[in-house]
């Protein structure tokens, strides 16, 4: 898997990055400081790409 799905966990906006790129410090959305949660669809009922829809 080359890329990973995360969540900010303050506004919930999602976004797709490299999975060796290093997370942006703010939220390309609400612009705060956050922790992005990996929300990476890794089981095959979602097709193993995209947002896991369980991590809503």
């Amino acid at each position: 898997m080359d890329k990973n799905t995360w969540k900010c966990e303050k506004c919930g906006y999602t976004f797709e990055s490299e999975a060796t790129k290093p997370m942006p410090e703010t939220c390309p959305s609400c612009k705060e400081k956050c922790e992005f949660l990996n929300v990476t669809c890794y089981v095959p009922e979602c097709g193993l790409k995209g947002q896991d829809p369980r991590l809503g």
